[in-house]
């Protein structure tokens, strides 16, 4: 995620987007789905959680729509993994 002048740049989508993922279970699911998916944007368009989410509930705190705090509880599942996994920027994929 870039920064320009001191405010980060968010590459989201809007809540009514088809492409969004509302919940933790939408997010696993579709990881489950896709086998790996990076956090932030990257070179292949639309292919991050970043991406799929809301910008509003980045970094909010509320697990309920927060995709930072949905890294945790999807590592804590045990089935797909968190950590830096492309060229040293975090993600996650199916163990």
């Amino acid at each position: 995620m870039p920064n320009e002048s001191g405010t980060w740049i968010m590459y989201c989508v809007s809540w009514d987007d088809p492409e969004c993922l509302h919940t933790v279970k939408d997010a696993s699911e579709y990881i489950d789905r896709v086998g790996f998916l990076p956090l932030f944007k990257n070179e292949i368009p639309g292919f991050s959680l970043e991406e799929r989410t809301v910008p509003e509930f980045l970094w909010s705190g509320d697990v309920k729509v927060d995709p930072w705090e949905w890294r945790e509880i999807i590592a804590r599942e045990g089935k797909i993994a968190y950590g830096k996994f492309f060229d040293k920027k975090a993600g996650l994929r199916d163990v």
